[in-house]
């Protein structure tokens, strides 16, 4: 892939991010400076992610002053996380005259002229597209990548303009976007009830994935053992393209699709069966979602040409994602992770692995931070579920997310469901330390859960 040819489709070259600092508007930004454009933004928070685009010339601003009145850029680059309407950026640049690109249109420009893989899903995308540029970048394919979080093999970032011809991403269905992208294969991890913010009910969330099952693939490479997907193929009318997956306990049948590969799991191993050969994934993490993810990835890889074997053996060594279950350290005899995990099953699937992490040396203490006042609303009961499966929860305050808060809408509402009567703490950083210090004891295992900033708590657990 061509930088020029790529400056010659978006028609600029000195591109400016709103919020550079967010994940996957921090990954397109690392591609487009690969690529050799001009890179700028704003970002209000310093951190390790603007200090990696710094180290790339990439120029980021932390407040309007800073701008100056002459300016030279071309475009101004947001997602749908930033409100236009109201942010004093966005009106700076509206006033001198300056187009407007949503990351959705510029990253589907980028990968236009490559064979790219697209993983989508309610949950475990970034983790299934990260194990997948990992298998081809193993094997030699050289692919152009972008990830919603930062990954060890892209030296511990989020995206990368390469010269092969391939391209892998992250298909965001949070605000629809993700039906504009075109790309030959699709992954699908699963379908749950997340952003009916925007989709308002199951039945267009599910026509919504329908469309991107369909719309113009080689291949989709599905998970026939979540409900979700199950309810969606109804939807679907031509099933050829469909490249499924199955557990042996399932009630899937091999002749209502024309490709199906089953699996099973025994001793944190994964066996499937393919063209009449058996092959084998590992994971160095615990839960069943990071084996059946890795299937997606080495099926995916295959359906391009790899080879299964060693696309198996490579993705039984991928290291990881920053905040998919991340061991950031341990104080005093206390091992401490972070997790992205925002919805009731990621929540679910987490708990369900830090039970392996402690290995019975010690408790999981869970400290959760909701994200979104609507999210909250819609799951709030759902929530208190999946946090009833360990002992010892503590919640923060509600991260908005840019929302304007909703009366009666706060943490409260999963702590009152919960069985276990959580400990809502205040939100001060440093007054939150004292209480979880003297909850934890060595040999117990810390996760700060969420996707807002609740991993500045485990920071600070190690720093304390």
């Amino acid at each position: 892939m061509e930088s020029g040819s790529i400056q010659k489709r978006l028609g600029f070259s000195k591109p400016f991010f709103l919020g550079i600092g967010g994940s996957g508007m921090s990954s397109l930004a690392h591609i487009l400076a690969d690529a050799g454009f001009e890179v700028s933004g704003y970002d209000g928070k310093k951190s390790q992610v603007t200090e990696n685009l710094e180290k790339k010339g990439v120029k980021i601003f932390s407040k309007l002053s800073d701008l100056g009145e002459n300016i030279e850029y071309d475009s101004v680059i947001y997602s749908s996380a930033i409100r236009l309407d109201s942010h004093p950026i966005a009106s700076f640049f509206r006033q001198k005259g300056v187009r407007f690109f949503h990351r959705s249109e510029v990253l589907h420009l980028c990968f236009e002229d490559l064979t790219c893989i697209a993983v989508g899903g309610s949950h475990g995308k970034t983790t299934t597209t990260a194990m997948t540029a990992h298998i081809l970048d193993d094997l030699g394919y050289s692919p152009s990548v972008m990830v919603g979080g930062d990954v060890s093999f892209l030296n511990g970032v989020g995206g990368r303009f390469s010269a092969g011809k391939f391209g892998v991403f992250e298909s965001d269905e949070s605000d629809g976007t993700f039906l504009n992208h075109k790309a030959q294969v699709r992954i699908l991890t699963n379908i749950d009830e997340d952003h009916l913010d925007f989709y308002h009910t199951r039945e267009k969330l599910l026509e919504a994935f329908s469309r991107f099952i369909s719309s113009g693939t080689q291949t989709v490479v599905l998970d026939l053992d979540d409900p979700g997907i199950t309810d969606c193929l109804e939807l679907v009318q031509d099933k050829s393209k469909i490249f499924g997956f199955s557990s042996y306990n399932t009630n899937v049948k091999a002749a209502d699709f024309q490709n199906l590969v089953h699996y099973k799991i025994e001793n944190k191993k994964l066996t499937f069966f393919l063209n009449g050969r058996e092959f084998e994934i590992s994971s160095r993490f615990p839960g069943k979602h990071y084996l059946t993810n890795s299937l997606a990835g080495v099926l995916a890889a295959y359906s391009i040409g790899a080879d299964p074997e060693k696309a198996a053996k490579s993705v039984s060594g991928y290291a990881g994602v920053k905040r998919r279950l991340e061991y950031i350290g341990n104080k005093n005899g206390v091992d401490i992770y972070d997790d992205y995990g925002h919805h009731p099953t990621e929540v679910q699937a987490v708990l369900s692995s830090v039970r392996e992490l402690s290995g019975g040396r010690g408790k999981p203490v869970i400290l959760f931070q909701p994200h979104r006042y609507t999210r909250t609303k819609n799951l709030y009961e759902d929530f208190a579920k999946s946090l009833d499966r360990v002992e010892t929860v503590l919640l923060l305050p509600i991260y908005s997310a840019g929302e304007d808060p909703i009366p009666g809408v706060s943490s409260e509402l999963i702590a009152d469901k919960m069985k276990i009567r959580p400990k809502i703490l205040s939100g001060n950083l440093g007054a939150d330390l004292s209480v979880l210090k003297e909850i934890l004891s060595p040999g117990d295992v810390f996760v700060s859960l969420g996707a807002g900033n609740v991993r500045d708590w485990g920071l600070g657990l190690l720093k304390s």
